[in-house]
């Protein structure tokens, strides 16, 4: 039998362990799927633990830390960010030493940088807490725009609804393709959203307008469809192109050029959730000048074409419509 254990600990978040617990922890064997063992570990468990935010409600656990002891999976859900204790991390290398697959959820990337494993590797967590990994642990490269990373034996996901992309992306490796694609529309949601597609992050431009490059972004986000490059943003904000391109790095941490291309995609994934337009219309209106541009650029960026973007999203909304 596929095992599947989560650890959580006090500051739960709800959402992502309710995650855990939709995709492994109900019995699903009448329509076909095989049969999980579904383990709730915590330290010093059986107990119950506090959730975050949500004060009256509590989640029992139903396991030790000895629970993730031959688990086939072992996922870390998400909690106040925290290094865990020296019994949660043994647990957690143990685990990982003896084969099994270490899913994090959004802050329980700190877990399992705390406990080592991700020395070295590729990870991910949502975007808020993605500098304080960073900064935290150097040796961890920390992949802030990715949905989940995939680093074979270690998965890391960024926050909230990523959580279902990471867990159906396991289910699919795991235990098969059909398994996940059943328990995708038992959830109504989208069956496969690539781990490299963007977390959906809105990033605004500053508040006062007379403070950095706010002035310059603004004058840009409004003109996407027009012939915006570096020099013509160094223009707007006065400045050198070289003088340009040190404080973007210095103020949004990216190139002048990077984030015109973010914020081209970013105006075409709205215009393919909200529009039919087609995608030469689209590509104009952001600012490409062919629909093969915009595809090229898109898939780059989001991991997916826009025709497939906009398809896992009508499909999510056409199959939730009517449900209670």
């Amino acid at each position: 039998m596929f095992t599947a254990a989560v650890l959580v600990r006090n500051g739960l978040s709800l959402f992502e362990f309710g995650v855990t617990a939709e995709v492994f922890g109900i019995d699903r064997t009448e329509v076909g799927s095989p049969p999980i063992d579904f383990r709730v570990c915590s330290e010093d468990g059986p107990r119950w633990l506090e959730t975050k935010h949500v004060s009256t409600v509590r989640i029992e656990s139903t396991h030790g830390l000895e629970g993730l002891r031959g688990a086939d999976v072992v996922i870390v859900s998400a909690s106040l960010p925290h290094t865990g204790t020296e019994a949660e991390r043994a647990a957690l290398r143990r685990a990982h030493s003896e084969g099994a697959v270490i899913v994090s959820l959004c802050s329980g990337a700190f877990l399992l940088a705390g406990a080592g494993l991700l020395d070295g590797r590729q990870a991910s967590t949502h975007w808020l807490f993605a500098d304080q990994l960073a900064r935290d642990f150097p040796r961890i490269d920390v992949v802030e725009a990715n949905l989940f990373t995939d680093a074979g034996q270690i998965v890391t996901a960024a926050g909230t609804a990523a959580a279902i992309d990471a867990c159906l992306h396991i289910v699919r490796r795991e235990i098969g393709a059909t398994t996940a694609r059943m328990i995708a529309r038992r959830m109504v949601v989208a069956p496969a959203r690539s781990g490299n597609q963007l977390q959906f992050v809105e990033r605004p431009v500053p508040a006062a307008a007379d403070q950095g490059l706010s002035a310059t972004l603004e004058w840009a986000a409004s003109r996407l469809g027009e012939d915006i490059d570096a020099p013509a943003l160094a223009r707007h904000a006065n400045v050198s192109v070289r003088q340009l391109g040190r404080r973007f790095k210095q103020e949004l941490g990216t190139t002048p050029l990077q984030w015109i291309t973010q914020e081209r995609i970013r105006a075409a994934q709205e215009l393919l959730e909200v529009s039919d337009l087609s995608i030469e219309t689209i590509g104009r209106k952001v600012g490409y000048s062919s629909a093969t541009q915009l595809r090229e650029h898109f898939r780059r960026s989001v991991g997916t074409s826009p025709s497939q973007y906009r398809e896992s999203f009508a499909a999510v909304t056409s199959s939730s419509v009517g449900r209670p």
